[in-house]
């Protein structure tokens, strides 16, 4: 190849190369306003690595403290799991997966149940929270049959275990 060759095709790069930059100076910017976005807690996931803030904030439990609505309309859906995912699961004898499940909606369920009764006034907060031991208790008498492989055992500790969370459900 000779030096003219190179030289022209080194141009000719250079030349494509100015034409693709005039090409992307031409081109709109887009502008997005994410102010709604962001004040609804889109940079939630920087929070968790900022250690300056409180560990509450920074795991997300003063947020939830702070929408009781929302944690109430979670504790109806962990509830929702509780009715429909757990007696199959116990009648199958799938003893693990009742185990898991049960353990999933209920660590969850500790928490919103205890947020729930705080946001009450002074009396119905103690009731409430009366309730909430009464479940908890409920609750692991299930977790005890579960993993005992009791199916009779399990299902009755189910009955009780539901009863136990709509009462306090009703009170919060």
């Amino acid at each position: 190849m000779s030096t003219t060759q190179v030289l022209s095709g080194f141009l000719a790069g250079a030349a494509l190369t100015i034409s693709g930059a005039a090409n992307a100076a031409a081109t709109p910017v887009d502008l997005f306003d994410d102010r709604k976005v962001i004040s609804k807690g889109f940079l939630n996931i920087y929070e968790a690595r900022d250690s300056t803030l409180p560990e509450n904030q920074r795991q997300g439990r003063t947020q939830a403290r702070t929408d009781i609505a929302s944690t109430r309309a979670h504790a109806k859906a962990s509830e929702a799991r509780i009715d429909s995912a757990l007696e199959p699961s116990i009648k199958k004898n799938y003893w693990t997966e009742a185990r898991e499940e049960l353990r999933r909606q209920v660590g969850t369920l500790r928490f919103d149940l205890n947020t729930l009764a705080q946001a009450k006034p002074k009396e119905e907060k103690k009731k409430a929270l009366e309730l909430r031991k009464d479940f908890i208790a409920k609750v692991e008498a299930l977790d005890l049959a579960l993993r005992k492989k009791n199916e009779a055992a399990a299902l009755s500790g189910l009955t009780a275990a539901k009863s136990a969370l709509d009462a306090v459900l009703a009170a919060v």
